[in-house]
């Protein structure tokens, strides 16, 4: 956790698509709230839609501008927001962008946008007032290499995913780190996620829970053919490649919103992303109790 701290009086908003209704009642209140208190805004498009004569920004643009992005919907928009981020305003080895990345919970789980809608006026004003931490998130780079050139580029918060596409086929590759062979695999795919995704579809696959301060890099076979394959918990320092070898409609999937296909001969190239997101986390509320509210970590079950 970190002392993040900053004057903010520009706030990106981005919102949840398809919760129309639900936005237009909190910007109905939040926008002349922030008006009044001298604070400029930029409205992403989804947001811009529900209030008319709004202006709409594209998310690099509100990148380039805000002092903080406060996120109204799920993981999956404040994942989607962290991507903006990293991609739009990707920090030097000297130079980080430090935003801030407020989330308001209108999804179901809500794991990283622990902050409820009713909470939101009263957690802002702290915010404003400079009043809030912020946990530090490693982010994973990932680049596609084919013929010898990268053809698609993306930071994730969550995981990188290699899988079988629409046909139940087995996948060929071959995963090095730092140029040292670790294994040839055959299953259904792969997912190598950082700490704080942990928590997603690595923790579905049978993969470790990691406290997401960490910096690591957790490999999860998916249906891995031979089944001493396990997941494999790597430093958070090195480069990772993945040589697919054989596979028909292979895709991989940043942050489970993004795909792109591959073909054989493709190398995956996995880092550590220079840029870190910085989540706005509750100083009261410890990590453990997160994992026993949202995931029920612990518990028994009841008769």
């Amino acid at each position: 956790m970190q002392p993040l701290r900053q004057s903010i009086q520009r706030i990106g908003i981005l919102t949840k698509p398809h919760r129309s209704e639900e936005i237009r009642s909190i910007l109905h209140k939040l926008l002349p709230w922030l008006r009044e208190r001298g604070i400029a805004y930029f409205l992403d498009n989804e947001g811009a839609r529900t209030v008319p004569g709004e202006k709409t920004w594209e998310k690099s643009e509100i990148a380039d501008r805000a002092d903080l992005l406060l996120v109204l919907g799920g993981d999956g928009t404040l994942l989607s927001a962290a991507r903006a981020l990293a991609e739009h305003q990707a920090p030097t080895e000297t130079k980080s962008p430090g935003i801030p990345i407020l989330g308001v919970n209108l999804g179901s789980l809500g794991f990283l946008t622990e902050v409820q809608a009713s909470e939101l006026f009263e957690v802002l004003e702290n915010t404003l007032r400079g009043n809030y931490q912020t946990d530090a998130r490693m982010m994973l780079k990932t680049r596609v290499i084919r013929h010898g050139r990268a053809v698609t580029e993306s930071h994730v918060l969550n995981d990188v995913v290699i899988n079988q596409g629409s046909k139940v086929r087995l996948i060929e590759f071959d995963i090095y780190m730092d140029a040292l062979f670790v294994t040839a695999l055959k299953g259904d795919g792969v997912i190598f996620s950082t700490p704080t995704g942990s928590t997603a579809y690595n923790l579905s696959a049978g993969g470790p829970i990691v406290y997401p301060e960490m910096e690591g890099i957790i490999m999860t076979p998916i249906c891995p053919h031979t089944l001493t394959h396990r997941p494999l918990v790597l430093p958070g320092h090195v480069r990772i490649e993945i040589l697919i070898k054989k596979g028909e409609s292979v895709t991989s999937t940043f942050d489970g919103q993004v795909d792109f296909l591959l073909t054989a001969g493709d190398l995956v190239e996995i880092t550590k992303s220079s840029s870190v997101t910085h989540l706005i986390v509750y100083p009261e509320r410890n990590y453990f109790e997160v994992l026993r509210d949202k995931l029920k970590w612990g518990d028994r079950y009841q008769k």
